[in-house]
């Protein structure tokens, strides 16, 4: 009788044990995903900029905010943006690497009163919406 209460008692230590591993492996898939990141989808990413217009000659800005998401509309986190370069804008990053909310943020200056409509690149893939900005 005492052999078999032992061997009860063992299964059920080891069929606990057993439970454990697997939640716990599940945890770590589900962290492992989401460690190495997530792909940006371009048609899901945006610009936005505020104000749309100000002042020429350099010394009001315009911030132009880039949302990376992916698939799920979800931020993804440490990738480097380029906003499109003319000459004529000075455009200074904020924080040009996106965080945890897939943001990346710049101001830009333009020197010269005109339109100007910028683009955003992530790993050489330009996002499909520009952002249209007026100095006058």
């Amino acid at each position: 009788m005492k052999s078999s209460k032992k061997g009860i008692v063992l299964a059920i230590i080891i069929f606990l044990i057993l439970l454990f591993s697997l939640g716990a492996t599940i945890t770590f898939v589900e962290q492992r995903t989401s460690f190495f990141g997530r792909a940006f989808t371009p048609e899901n990413s945006y610009l936005f900029a505020s104000p749309l217009s100000t002042q020429a000659g350099g010394k009001e800005k315009i911030r132009v905010t880039v949302f990376l998401l992916d698939s799920q509309g979800k931020g993804v986190y440490g990738q480097p943006v380029f906003l499109g370069q003319d000459e004529r804008l000075e455009i200074t990053p904020v924080q040009a690497v996106t965080d945890e909310l897939g943001r990346a943020i710049f101001d830009v200056l333009a020197k010269v009163p005109a339109e100007y409509l910028l683009e955003a690149k992530v790993n050489n893939q330009i996002l499909p919406q520009r952002v249209k900005l007026n100095f006058r």
